[in-house]
């Protein structure tokens, strides 16, 4: 081969491969260009991808169970901010102790209720020094109408209590209330509204008892000052009466009522300014002067509350003026058969008679009455004599005539209840007066073991007789002091008896039979 046909063989191989260089040059593109084309849609893809979970991760069943947990969650939060703060804003709340030591009784808010007047409780007390307890009662009269409680510090303004006439010295926490209209004005001391009592034991250790009674006390002076003037109660003595106990007598100053001795046998008549008498457990029988001195006194247009008490002595008077006004006493102990009694068959637990609801219709829980003779009302009364049952015993009860004898049980002599235990007569006399008379069978009844306890309701016999013979516009009334210890549930034996079968037969039966039929219907299913 020539050296021509080598160059130009060699011309042609190096066209061919330059054209073979540009083939795959424009093959590498057009694969890169693809390349690019397919990342370009794989990442659309992934983003269209992407873009469509976070649509379908909304509308998962997750995601609406949590939105909705958060909503409520929030709007509860709300709701509790939103409450509290109207009640902070109200100054609601919610009286969680036990007893219900800062809630006003009912008895209070009705005074309250009927008072048209404007009252203020001024509480002398430095800030810093207020006793929580008188303060939180103070706060729940400021919120009924026409009662209002200023705090007035006595150490900045010591002549404070001078312009309503208080001559007594006023101490830190002690309250002033005044009626604005007449500026009439009772010093409520802070140490008679929250104190305490000092108990021993047998074995000389000793604890102390405190009381809470800023209700009783405040509510009491109102009455003072809405009152235009005091009730005089006179207690007869002389016949070996039972001293009025002392929770009763402060129960009446609560009231307004002021108490003082009367000797009856040297007394040619009931004091002009006694408002009711009061004979408390009598054991010797009044005589012939002083039956008629209280007859004059009864048929005057009187009031009186007399509290028997069993005494062997013959008391033919005082049994001749109760039964001319409609009741017949008889001496003996009535006794209970049918299990309405306190531990013993003589300690009876009666029942509200026909004629309460006017005299105790707001009394509820027990009554205990130890040793109490037996009352009936006449079967013929006069006319203008309207004679009523307050409390009786059962069917079943009997009245021992000789306790003497030592046994509970039955006797020949004994007579056949039921019997009367609390009776009210009430006769309209002429010029609109009325003479009103309350018997009860038991002066033993209101003993201070029982009249001091907030178990029992006997108290509330004698605050409630005496409450019906006043004669002032205002309805009096006395709370009780609240103890702040723990108090205990007493029970008749027969209520002790019901309690036990409920508790160890009626709910553990009661509940076998539900289980029983419970299994019976998923055994169905």
């Amino acid at each position: 081969m020539s050296m021509e046909e080598n160059k130009d063989m060699q011309n042609m191989e190096d066209t061919k491969s330059a054209n073979n260089k540009e083939t795959k040059k424009v093959e590498g593109t057009e694969a890169a260009d693809k390349k690019a084309t397919q990342n370009e849609k794989t990442q659309k893809s992934a983003k269209k991808r992407k873009k469509g979970g976070i649509k379908k991760s909304f509308q998962t069943k997750q995601f609406r169970s949590g939105a909705y947990s958060t909503l409520v969650s929030v709007l509860v939060i709300a709701l509790v901010i939103v409450l509290n703060l109207v009640a902070g804003k109200l100054d609601l709340s919610t009286d969680m102790s036990k007893g219900s030591l800062f809630t006003l009784s009912k008895d209070t808010k009705k005074i309250l209720k009927n008072n048209d007047k404007d009252i203020t409780l001024y509480y002398m007390v430095s800030d810093g020094n207020e006793n929580e307890y008188i303060e939180n009662v103070l706060k729940e009269y400021d919120k009924i109408k026409h009662v209002s409680m200023k705090k007035i510090d006595p150490v900045v303004n010591p002549a404070f209590a001078s312009q309503y006439d208080i001559t007594e010295d006023v101490s830190s926490n002690d309250v002033i209330v005044v009626e604005n209209d007449s500026k009439k004005a009772k010093l409520v001391s802070g140490s008679e509204m929250y104190y305490s009592n000092q108990s021993y034991s047998s074995s000389y250790s000793g604890s102390s008892n405190y009381y809470l009674d800023v209700e009783g006390q405040v509510t009491s002076a109102i009455q003072n000052v809405l009152a235009g003037s005091e009730t005089k109660m006179y207690v007869v003595s002389g016949h070996n009466e039972l001293a009025l106990a002392d929770t009763m007598t402060k129960a009446f100053e609560k009231m307004n009522v002021t108490t003082e001795d009367l000797e009856l046998l040297t007394a040619e008549s009931i004091p002009s300014d006694c408002d009711i008498l009061m004979m408390n457990g009598p054991v010797k029988d009044i005589t012939e002067n002083e039956k008629k001195v209280l007859l004059d006194y009864l048929q005057a247009g009187g009031n009186a509350v007399i509290n028997m008490k069993y005494t062997t002595e013959k008391m033919p008077n005082l049994e001749e003026v109760l039964e001319y006004y409609g009741i017949q006493s008889q001496q003996g102990v009535i006794c209970e058969t049918s299990g309405k009694y306190y531990y013993y068959p003589n300690y009876i637990v009666p029942e509200l008679g026909s004629g309460s609801s006017d005299l105790l219709g707001d009394a509820q829980g027990y009554f205990i009455m130890p040793n109490a003779i037996g009352l009936n009302v006449k079967s013929e009364i006069r006319s203008s004599l309207k004679v009523q049952q307050l409390l009786t015993s059962s069917d079943g009860s009997y009245l021992k005539v000789d306790p003497s004898t030592g046994s509970s049980e039955k006797e020949n002599g004994d007579v056949d209840g039921p019997f009367s235990v609390g009776i009210s007569a009430v006769e309209s006399l002429d010029n609109d007066k009325e003479t009103k008379l309350v018997v009860y069978s038991s002066a033993d009844s209101f003993d201070d073991s029982y009249v001091s306890t907030s178990q029992l309701e006997n108290g509330t016999l004698l605050k409630s007789a005496v409450n019906s013979m006043l004669t002032q516009d205002v309805e009096k009334v006395a709370i009780d002091a609240k103890s702040m210890d723990y108090s205990y549930v007493n029970m008749t034996p027969a209520a002790q008896l019901v309690w036990a079968a409920v508790l160890i037969i009626v709910l553990p039966l009661a509940c076998l039979i539900a289980g029983f039929v419970i299994w019976m219907m998923r055994r169905k299913k």
